[in-house]
């Protein structure tokens, strides 16, 4: 409300110029009645409107800790479904595996043993049972670790980033020795505390990728990272890790199902196969740090891989 306030004299203290220049205060006119126009500001609250105001708080806090105290309990049953879901999945593959190795080497003995007695139809039908029972075998274990990752706890230590991206690079250039490709590091990576193990298994992940999903003739992956926070408790430092190559690039539509269990973009005979697990268990390792992952690409020039690493766990 714009309001007019009268004042019991001008809180600037009107001065009188004289004729020689100088100033002097005029007392007098220092205390007459001064008014000003007031705005911004409102009327006085009255007991029945803060008594109102104090009840609509009381209301919104009580409606804030139910909703809390709901989502507290959603938490808790995602959290034991998927407990329970890993339970049924590491239990369900390893029963799995037993019968399908039967299968896998029965059918090596038939094809070692009676594959004179079958016509080249018969050898090729079972030339294919080899192989599917292989690739099922292949995607159970890629089940089991996956589930592994949820069960088992996360063996934190002080852990050197820049050790374990070598280590990893060497154990790639020792694999795949026919592979021509160009590693950058910028700059050294940073000591976190982590688990080891799993960190190198997603870096070896990452790195496997960019390896394999590029048609380049001068492949090169660059490894690398930024930091943000100040390191104290109130803002803790966060590292933000990318791996880019200069690879085949993913379709916009598809940046999003990279992330799904078996979940291929291509077909199983091309790009070196595999299970389509592996940027699976990435995503989860990421997330078991507390972290998350993300991916920016374009066809034809190359993916980079973003995920967020604290330095100390909080």
């Amino acid at each position: 409300m714009i309001q007019t306030v009268d004042w019991g004299g001008n809180p600037n203290k009107p001065v009188e110029v004289t004729d020689d220049g100088e100033t002097r205060l005029s007392p007098r006119k220092s205390f007459e009645k001064w008014q000003e126009t007031v705005q911004g500001c409102s009327l006085p609250w009255r007991a029945c409107e803060i008594e109102i105001v104090t009840e609509l708080r009381s209301l919104i806090v009580g409606v804030i800790l139910k909703q809390a105290d709901d989502l507290a309990e959603i938490n808790l049953e995602l959290e034991r479904s998927n407990t329970e879901l890993d339970s049924f999945a590491y239990v369900a593959s390893h029963d799995l595996k037993e019968p399908l190795r039967g299968i896998h080497n029965y059918s090596n003995f038939l094809m070692e043993d009676y594959a004179e007695l079958l016509d080249a139809d018969g050898v090729a039908k079972l030339n294919t049972v080899v192989r599917l029972t292989q690739r099922m075998e292949d995607l159970i274990n890629s089940l089991l670790h996956y589930s592994r990752l949820g069960r088992a706890e996360l063996s934190r230590q002080l852990t050197n980033l820049n050790e374990v991206a070598r280590q990893a690079i060497d154990t790639l250039r020792i694999s795949q020795p026919q592979s021509s490709i160009e590693f950058r590091l910028p700059r050294p990576l940073p000591t976190i505390h982590c688990d080891r193990t799993q960190i190198s298994e997603l870096f070896t992940n990452l790195l496997t990728n960019a390896i394999k999903y590029n048609d380049k003739a001068e492949k090169w992956v660059e490894i690398g990272f930024t930091q943000s926070g100040k390191g104290d408790p109130e803002d803790p430092l966060l590292y933000t890790f990318y791996v880019r190559d200069n690879g085949i690039g993913i379709p916009p539509h598809h940046l999003e199902r990279v992330f799904q269990i078996f979940k291929r973009l291509h077909t199983q005979d091309q790009f070196g196969g595999g299970t389509g697990a592996g940027l699976t268990i990435v995503q989860k390792i990421v997330e078991r740090h507390g972290g998350k992952i993300w991916v920016e690409s374009t066809i034809g020039e190359g993916s980079t891989f973003y995920f967020t690493l604290a330095a100390r766990q909080s």
